[in-house]
């Protein structure tokens, strides 16, 4: 959808919180659900950022009709700051808006649309404080990172790791601006999700000896998950978090045919949300052994021997604190706070630190508002942004 049909009446004034709103209105008009392409998105985004004078660099996804987008103000050097952000919003089918999703719409003190707080404030934002960046005065560069389909696996943080390592781009910081109220998050737990596939056997229901039913096995598979859950609460807790222990669901499961039919098929979706990756680890360990065994009994019966696979959809590690994280100190600084705190939620932060990069995650914005009909974020969060992206283009531009 053209953002011109849905954006703001007027121009971009000069006011930077203005123009933040302005640029928010055009953004959340691009209906960039994960379902479908972002390169209308990332076309505005990177003109916006071309003329400007950045350096801007659009790159297409190996697997998608999608694009990444990497922004450089000043030399390309090794240290500087990374502001990243994703694109891409959940949909709105299905939910009870009572204001229009993607145009957006400015109420009390309150601004609706989709993708408001998750996270196109965040990158409005950005883009508004970008007009203020005289590249030639900074001793450190500035990069922006837009990313794909993070709603759906952080896909396209993992491609852009893999961009950064190929350029040698080792900046000293990352800023992910996921909402956390402008707090500083040097934690999170990761999301890891799984779907796990039983193959039996079919036969009908009065001849259940000849047959080898999945569901049956699946049914197995999914008790020893929950009984692997309910023993992580025999480890430390963490209190960071309200559930203070890593977690194990199973969300969905759908097998067989009909009711007099042996199910011949089975699979289940879950997923482990860690607060260490030594946790996943020994998670994901225990439930391999524990499918092993189970087959090699199966095996020692002389009967059918059904097929066991679990296949990895997404891996979204955990951010882990780092008391020395260059990127927390400095997110505490320029917002004169002294203290980090810890989210239940993933982000593409995790991806980062795992690929080695000092990351904390700072944004505009309450998580309650995220995926929610009639999504908003507050003008003062906005305002609160705009501060503290001052406060680093200053900091950038000290030596």
């Amino acid at each position: 959808m053209s953002p011109s049909k849905t954006s703001p009446a007027g121009n971009q004034t000069g006011e930077p919180i203005e123009m933040a709103i302005d640029i928010l209105g055009r953004l959340v008009a691009f209906e960039s659900v994960t379902s479908v392409s972002n390169r209308e998105a990332i076309a505005y985004i990177a003109d916006h950022f071309d003329r400007l004078g950045a350096s801007v660099r659009r790159l297409p996804s190996r697997g998608a009709d999608k694009e990444n987008l990497w922004v450089t103000f000043g030399e390309a050097a090794a240290e500087g700051v990374v502001l990243s952000g994703h694109i891409d919003v959940v949909p709105v089918t299905g939910q009870d808006w009572t204001r229009p999703p993607f145009t957006l719409t400015r109420e009390a003190g309150r601004l609706y649309g989709r993708g408001t707080t998750d996270m196109k404030g965040f990158i409005a934002c950005v883009m508004a404080a970008a007009s203020r960046i005289d590249p030639t005065t900074l001793s450190r560069p500035i990069h922006v990172a837009i990313t794909f389909d993070e709603e759906v696996g952080c896909i396209g943080a993992r491609e852009l790791v893999d961009f950064m390592e190929d350029e040698t781009f080792r900046p000293g910081v990352i800023v992910v601006g996921e909402p956390t109220g402008m707090a500083v998050v040097d934690r999170h737990k990761g999301s890891v999700g799984f779907t796990t596939e039983v193959v039996g056997r079919s036969s009908h229901s009065s001849q259940v000896h000849l047959g080898f039913n999945a569901i049956e096995l699946a049914a197995e598979l999914v008790g020893f998950l929950v009984k692997l859950g309910i023993d992580q609460k025999l480890g430390a807790p963490d209190p960071h978090f309200p559930y203070p222990f890593p977690s194990i669901n199973v969300g969905t499961i759908h097998g067989g045919q009909v009711r007099n039919i042996v199910a011949p098929t089975c699979a289940f979706d879950w997923e482990i949300r860690p607060v260490l990756p030594s946790q996943l680890t020994a998670i994901r360990h225990a439930f391999d052994v524990h499918v092993e065994d189970r087959i090699a009994s199966l095996r020692r019966d002389g009967g059918f021997v059904p097929t066991i696979e679990t296949r990895c959809i997404y891996d979204t590690p955990p951010l882990v604190a780092d008391p020395q994280s260059e990127a927390a100190g400095l997110a505490l600084k320029l917002l004169e706070r002294n203290a980090t705190m810890a989210v239940s939620y993933g982000t593409e932060a995790g991806i980062y630190q795992e690929a080695g990069h000092a990351v904390a995650v700072c944004g505009p914005g309450d998580i309650q508002q995220a995926h929610t009909p009639d999504e908003w974020i507050a003008i003062d969060q906005l305002e609160d942004c705009m501060i503290f992206l001052r406060r680093l283009i200053e900091y950038c531009a000290r030596g």
